[in-house]
């Protein structure tokens, strides 16, 4: 792939790579609840689910997908399930945030990693996405796979680097938080529930 294309890649990538969606949002919540360190396993899980998605859309499945009704309303309505279940159980539980001196709450990594990994996956734009986005940098009379082995690890990258840099400012907020213990809960709780709604409306 020629430098200047690369860049250009690069560029739009940030763009989109740098609004707030439903994996920047949870990354943050996460960091508050948890600490910055074990937020990257849900880091790591969205960036997982997002090489998953692009590697589908290089075998085709992409272009099934934005093309079947029937196959989209199914990822997505699962998509709109973990939001709305993970929205329900933030709001129902008890605050948990770090306290000065004090061990951070306990998190196995495990979970967080699967809960950035369902959030990221259960998103279906990101595939029909990835299929629109692609092309747009790709020489057709070059070897797909080695664009493809530069393009995805790099929108990878950015994606981790925008969770955690979200996750880290985060982290400045927790001051304010204690005096609000509930208002993490809250304010995730219904956040994640709207990214659900907007995820619903999604054709």
């Amino acid at each position: 792939m020629p430098l200047e294309t690369w860049l250009a890649f690069v560029a739009a990538s940030l763009i989109l790579t740098m609004t707030p969606g439903p994996s920047i949002l949870l990354g943050m919540v996460h960091a508050l609840r948890f600490g910055t360190r074990r937020t990257l396993f849900t880091a790591l899980g969205d960036i997982s689910a997002n090489m998953i998605q692009m590697l589908l859309v290089a075998i085709g499945l992409g272009v099934i997908v934005a093309n079947s009704a029937l196959a989209f309303q199914v990822i997505k309505w699962a998509g709109v399930a973990v939001l709305i279940y993970m929205a329900v159980k933030m709001w129902r539980s008890a605050p948990s945030l770090p306290v000065p001196g004090a061990p951070e709450p306990s998190a196995h990594p495990a979970r967080l990693y699967a809960s950035g990994f369902a959030v990221a996956f259960g998103n279906p734009k990101a595939l029909v996405f990835f299929t629109a986005f692609f092309p747009q940098f790709i020489d057709p009379s070059a070897p797909f796979a080695p664009q493809l082995s530069i393009m995805c690890p790099t929108m990878a990258a950015l994606d981790f680097s925008f969770v955690m840099i979200y996750a880290v400012g985060a982290k400045q907020l927790l001051g304010f938080l204690r005096q609000h213990p509930k208002l993490l809960n809250h304010a995730g709780g219904g956040t994640l529930m709207a990214a659900a709604g907007l995820l619903s409306a999604a054709k």
